[in-house]
């Protein structure tokens, strides 16, 4: 039998289709010869897991294919490696190939020298045309503009003009962009997880862009892009931290913009959205979606998503398993009072070893009413997913001393190698801290104390007031690293 083997990964105008590939292979081919045609329709030379060129291998290792005829050569393969390891197949079940547009024998040993040359030139231009792609990918990152394929859901692709010039921009689709907004409010704010956001949107009905049913993945995929965010200073920094490096200056990313993360795959540390160490993230020219602080709250509780907890089962208090003694650092534990169980008090696990007198008499609703003004102090603060309209722009004192921090670690760095400029080095370095002085003394007088949010406030009371226990712990675990306990005081350690 022989095979006509025909591939087109993308459809121009000007490229070659399959038909007119496989018309071309059959005149070719002597009349009355038994054929079978293998057609791989959106996939790439440099890509060996297609589907029917598997199948034709398959036929080719049992023994029925005895020819195989292709257009030209870059459509069987454009890596010369997996060129050659398909040829020693070919070789070693007696299976010929012929192409149309280069003419050899590859039964000789010229027109096997003449098949590696033209594979050799085939795998250059694959790589010239990635290295233009890449090319461009990195210039539209440094241009602020869209890397390119479908947007992300909740925006669309615009035409727009950016320094004269023609291109595309992302724009936000109303019903979209209030999904992603409730995915962000209901994670962070009312605690729940994942697998409760996807039924829940399922089960109201609302579907994804192209009509499927939300999954885990899709919605970890908008709750961790950065896309979405109304860039600030605070949420830049926490990225940095994470091993994130920035392709604009820091001021690019705090005008409420939503930002692009983008990379190299082949040296990527994991996944793309879990492990940001050496991503790039690019400042974009869209508005962000969702609040930088609500942002924020949601990728802390995502870092510990899946985590051990050692936070007991909670099912007397919210606040069990995070409240320690403050006289000898162990853990508490509830207690009823006796049979009545009017009452429950925390008891301190030192008090049962014997290595601690113990705080009589700590009620558990005591505590619990020290530490909830405590989280409202926290939610109008971190969570201020009520506020809608451009957030507030960056303070440039803040901008100018993460510039300065920075640059003050490069030359710090710099003294430690053995060199004639330590002492150069030593003087700018005295200068940048005199001049970090005079911006942290201007900063403090600019301060002023953070705005309250009145709905906000009274959505969080109104949740509050229903939630149940584990509900509560849901927010205790988001917010809350420790709470000590002492006999005349408690002091609350916001995460």
């Amino acid at each position: 039998m022989t095979a006509i083997y025909a591939r087109q990964s993308v459809e121009r105008r000007e490229s070659i289709s399959i038909d007119m590939q496989v018309e071309a292979c059959k005149r070719l081919i002597p009349e009355n010869t038994e054929i079978r045609i293998y057609t791989d329709r959106g996939f790439t030379g440099t890509n060996t897991a297609r589907p029917a060129f598997q199948e034709m291998l398959c036929e080719i290792r049992a023994g029925k294919i005895r020819a195989v005829y292709v257009y030209k050569l870059d459509r069987i393969s454009r890596s010369l490696c997996d060129f050659a390891a398909m040829m020693r197949l070919f070789r070693e079940h007696g299976t010929k190939l012929y192409s149309c547009r280069e003419n050899f024998d590859t039964a000789s040993e010229i027109g096997n020298m003449l098949l590696h040359l033209l594979m050799m030139f085939a795998e250059l231009e694959q790589k010239t045309i990635a290295g233009r792609v890449r090319d461009n990918y990195y210039a539209r990152a440094a241009g602020h503009l869209p890397l390119g394929g479908t947007a992300p859901y909740g925006y669309r692709t615009i035409a727009t003009t950016v320094n004269g010039k023609n291109t595309t921009s992302l724009s936000p689709i109303s019903d979209e962009a209030a999904q992603v907004k409730w995915f962000y409010t209901h994670y962070a704010l009312y605690g729940e997880n994942v697998e409760q956001l996807v039924h829940a949107a399922n089960h109201s009905g609302k579907l994804t862009r192209h009509g499927a049913r939300w999954s885990n993945s899709a919605v970890l995929r908008i709750l961790r892009n950065p896309v979405y965010i109304r860039g600030d200073l605070r949420s830049c920094v926490y990225l940095q931290e994470k091993g994130v490096i920035l392709t604009h200056p820091i001021a690019s990313y705090c005008d409420g913009n939503g930002w692009l993360l983008y990379g190299d795959k082949h040296s990527r540390h994991g996944e793309k959205w879990s492990n940001l160490k050496g991503e790039h993230l690019a400042a974009g020219l869209h508005s962000g979606i969702v609040d930088a602080n609500l942002w924020l709250a949601v990728q802390q509780r995502l870092s510990h998503r899946g985590g051990n907890t050692t936070r007991g089962t909670g099912h007397t208090s919210w606040l069990q398993g995070c409240v320690t003694c403050g006289l000898c650092g162990l853990a508490c534990y509830t207690r009823w009072n006796g049979k009545g169980k009017q009452y429950t008090y925390l008891v301190c696990r030192g008090k049962r070893q014997g290595i601690c007198g113990g705080i009589p008499a700590l009620r558990v609703g005591d505590v619990e009413a020290a530490v909830e003004p405590v989280l409202m102090q926290c939610v109008a603060q971190v969570l201020p997913h009520a506020e809608e309209g451009a957030p507030p722009k960056a303070d440039p004192t803040e901008i100018a001393l993460e510039e300065l921090e920075a640059r003050m670690q490069r030359i710090a760095a710099a003294m430690g190698e053995p060199s004639a400029a330590v002492p150069y080095l030593r003087r700018e370095l005295e200068t940048l801290a005199q001049k970090r002085h005079a911006l942290e003394q201007e900063q403090k007088l600019r301060q002023t104390s953070p705005r309250s949010n009145k709905e906000l406030i009274r959505r969080w009371e109104h949740w509050w007031g229903s939630a149940d226990i584990a509900q509560r712990r849901c927010v205790i675990e988001l917010l809350v690293q420790e709470i000590r306990v002492f006999p005349e005081k408690v002091e609350v350690y916001l995460a």
